[in-house]
């Protein structure tokens, strides 16, 4: 699984990459594990300056925070998702919602059958079965906190860029 998140979702696997704690917590799953991994156009659309904060050695706890959000240390299939009323990552609770499509301003609009984490839509399922199960949910989004985002500009040192 984690060759193909390497392959598939690079700028993830990077994200997960830089968390230690999070990567030893996911080799130790004893039954197995699940990521949210947020594809190539995810991260593109957060922007020029989320991802410039991203890289920015000082932000490092907040991405460390950011990589938690996206594990799970125990498969949960889009079923589970699904009937669920949200999930506890490591790096804490995200809502679960059925996704709705259609509608005007948000009325009218019916289940499309989808999930959403934290207003992020599962895309896509992959499940890896070895001597433990692996399941990747590709995601069109981070399905972290937007708070998160607040620290990093909190730990801007007034005069740099």
């Amino acid at each position: 699984a984690e060759d193909f998140i390497a392959k598939n979702f690079p700028t993830c696997s990077n994200l997960l990459s830089r968390n230690n704690e999070v990567m030893k917590k996911i080799n130790k799953a004893e039954e197995g594990f699940t990521i949210f991994a947020p594809n190539e156009a995810a991260f593109k659309a957060l922007g020029d300056k989320k991802n410039s904060q991203m890289e920015d050695v000082r932000n490092e706890e907040m991405v460390e925070k950011i990589a938690a959000y996206h594990c799970i240390t125990e498969p949960v299939t889009a079923d589970q998702l699904f009937n669920s009323g949200g999930v506890i990552t490591l790096g804490g609770e995200v809502p679960a919602e059925r996704s709705v499509s259609g509608g005007f301003l948000g009325v009218g609009g019916r289940e499309d059958g989808g999930v959403t984490l934290n207003g992020s839509k599962v895309v896509n399922t992959f499940e890896f079965v070895d001597d433990k199960t692996c399941i990747v949910h590709e995601m069109d989004g981070l399905i972290n906190p937007t708070i998160l985002w607040r620290y990093a500009d909190q730990l801007r040192i007034p005069g740099s860029t």
